[in-house]
Parts: C-alpha cells; structure tokens; sequence
C-alpha cells in the first residue's frame, strides 16, 4: 500500500507517541507474569482435582503473556532499540499505594488466589467497550489522523482503565503507521524458529506489525466468550474459586517482609536473583543477531522459569513463615554491574552466581535431608543455564 509522504517532523511526532506506548506494552505484560505466578504458587496442590486444574489454566495464561511480552518487545525493537527489562526503574513494583497498572485505579498485588485476586485479574483483563458510534459530522471533524496522532504521551498513558482498552488505542496507532514508521532490525527480533512457533511474529512491515498486536489482543483481551481469551479464563475461574484452597501466603511481601528469618530471607534473595536472570536474558535476545548465540539464550529462558523460579517458589510456599508460609517477592536485585545495558552480560554472570550463593545459605541454615536435596537440585539446574556470552576480562 502507498502512503502519502509524511514529514520529519511528523514522523517524528509520531514516533515520539507510539515508542512511549509500545515501552509501556512491554512492561504491562512483564507487570502480569509476576501476579499470575504468584497466584498459582498460592494454590494447593490436590491430586488432579480442582486446584490442580486451576493452576494448569493459569499456567496458559503465563505461557500466553510470555508470548506477549516477546512480540511487544519485537514490535519495539522493530522502531526503535529494544527493552531494558533490567532495571529497578522498570522492574514493575506490587502492594504500594502508587502501585498501578496502566496508570489506572487497577492495583498491581501479589495476593493468593482468592475471589479479590482474580476480580482484579478481570480488571486488568477486562475487553475494551468502544464508544458510541459517531455521526457524520462527528466523524468528520477529525480531518487528518497526522494531526491527532500524537498526544501528550504522559496525559495518553494516564487514560486507560484496562489493558483492552490501552491495545486498542496502540492498535489504532499501528493501523495508522505506515507513513511514519520504517521497520528494522528483524534479526534482533525472537523469531517463530527461537520462540513459540505457532505464534510469534517478527516485525517488517506495518502488516507484520499489525499481526503481532493481533495475538496479544485477541489472547488476552478478547470478547467475553472467547474462550481462550485471559478475560473468559479468569471469568470461568471466579465461578469456581470455591473449589480449591490456598496456601496463607503474604500480601505482596518484599525482602524487607523476610529480614527475621534467615531461611526464607536467603530463599527470596535467591528467588529475586533468578527473576532478574531471567530479565537479562530476555533483555539480551533483542541486542543480539548472532545465531550461536541466540541459540544459547532462548533455551535458558525455559530452564530458567522451569527448573529454577518454580520449584524455588514450590519449596517456599511449603516454608514456614510467621502464621503462615512464605512465597516469593519478584523484586529487582542488585549487581555491582548496575543497569548499563552495554554491561548486561556482567550483570547477568553476577546474577549467576547470587542465585548460588543464597542457594547454599539456604542449603546451610536447613537440616531435613529431604528439603537439603530438594535445594540442592535446584542450585544443580543453576549450574545447567551458564550465561553463553563469552565475558572479556579487562587488564
């Protein structure tokens, strides 16, 4: 299709618009995986019954906002650098009073998986209910898109009451793009070979762009009634919550809420340590092209949730703590490297390594063989996801 052409300074308008929105797509979805983890780790298991069940259906929402991170991720590498997910700025923050979604009224809690818990999950997910139909005249006064393409990015991101609503606007902004966006790096992109086969989408051109909003809408924000749209899941969810029960973990806890107990203390640091090798890993598949490498990466992300974050999580939900048990705090965690995205491979060794090393303090302070070898398995799966990118000494 052929656009008229558009100006500098409208496509830099635009742009100034649209790499906002996309940077806050990406951490909308990276706010949702943390919540939804820690709800399913709340539930107890019981044998393939209802709980069991209800976990396996949050379990495809995660798996599903994974996706959307990687393709909101792929659309901003697309336009402009990719995300620093590793940064205490950006890692997402749950059970303070500014602690929002979307800048809404939506709070971001860490809560277990109680009927509150998935009410807010319904908000978040909640399908965009467009306005009225406009007249003629109405539709008419809004003469050329390129003047109202770009709002006060701080006023536009202050708007939305749900995630529905906030992708519709977004979707509009791609529909309108092709004038205003050349689209790049698709070899920095996770590709349907890398990641998620039958739905990721590497990002060329303003269809290809179009296509990637597409799935992160239709799974996560489709119309009530679609039945593998986040909103009908969370919906069939609440109608059943009676069915199941749930361990007494915190409210949205943080390593702070742990410092007395020095068991569960090392647990959680441990627990944060691997959450950000997590995010640096992710965070370094859009910086490089290199096959070798990208092959090493993408593998890591898998191990890293699998065999690292969730039985670390399993072993704390079964821990004592005060009146009832412990569960993770999903906070970012610290390295002498700091955020520098050109020293993330320094970070990320770091990072390695902190999960060991709390891993073995936590190893020391327990004295059941059984909960010895459970941890000790745990740090074993650390050891199988070393950092691929080769780390240059200084002299």
């Amino acid at each position: 299709m052929k656009y008229a052409p558009a100006s500098p300074e409208e496509r830099q308008k635009f742009k100034s618009t649209i790499v906002p929105m996309l940077r806050e797509a990406v951490k909308v979805e990276l706010s949702t995986i943390p919540l939804y983890l820690y709800s399913i780790y709340s539930i107890i298991k019981d044998d393939g019954k209802a709980g069991t069940q209800a976990r396996r259906n949050m379990s495809i929402v995660v798996h599903q906002e994974m996706l959307h991170l990687a393709l909101a991720g792929n659309l901003l590498t697309s336009i402009e650098s990719g995300p620093q997910l590793y940064s205490a700025q950006f890692v997402p923050t749950y059970g303070g009073e500014d602690d929002v979604i979307l800048h809404s009224n939506i709070p971001l809690r860490l809560e277990p998986c109680e009927k509150s818990n998935l009410e807010c999950f319904l908000k978040i997910e909640a399908p965009y209910q467009p306005p009225p139909k406009l007249t003629y005249d109405e539709e008419s006064a809004n003469i050329d898109f390129r003047l109202h393409a770009a709002p006060d990015t701080e006023r536009a991101l202050e708007q939305y009451n749900s995630i529905g609503e906030f992708y519709t606007e977004l979707e509009d902004m791609i529909k309108n793009s092709g004038p205003f966006i050349t689209f790049k790096n698709k070899d920095l992109q996770f590709a349907p070979t890398e990641f998620f086969p039958t739905n990721m989408t590497q990002v060329t051109d303003q269809e290809s762009a179009h296509n990637a909003l597409k799935v992160i809408i239709d799974q996560g924000e489709g119309s009530v009634g679609v039945e593998d749209a986040h909103y009908q899941m969370f919906l069939d969810l609440y109608m059943k919550r009676t069915e199941w029960e749930c361990y007494a973990v915190p409210y949205s806890p943080t390593i702070k809420t742990y410092k007395d107990n020095k068991l569960v203390y090392a647990l959680a640091l441990a627990s944060n340590a691997a959450y950000c090798y997590l995010l640096v890993t992710i965070q370094k598949t859009w910086q490089v092209s290199d096959v070798v490498l990208r092959r090493a990466l993408i593998p890591n992300i898998h191990s890293i949730m699998v065999n690292i974050m969730t039985p670390l999580a399993e072993f704390m939900v079964e821990e004592p703590f005060e009146k009832g048990k412990a569960a993770p705090t999903f906070q970012f965690y610290p390295t002498e490297a700091g955020e520098d995205p050109s020293k993330v491979d320094y970070a990320a060794v770091e990072l390695q390594e902190a999960i060991k090393q709390r891993l073995e303090e936590a190893i020391d302070l327990v004295h059941d063989a059984k909960k010895k070898e459970a941890l000790s398995v745990i740090k074993f799966s650390v050891d199988r996801v070393p950092w691929p990118i080769p780390i240059l000494t200084e002299s």
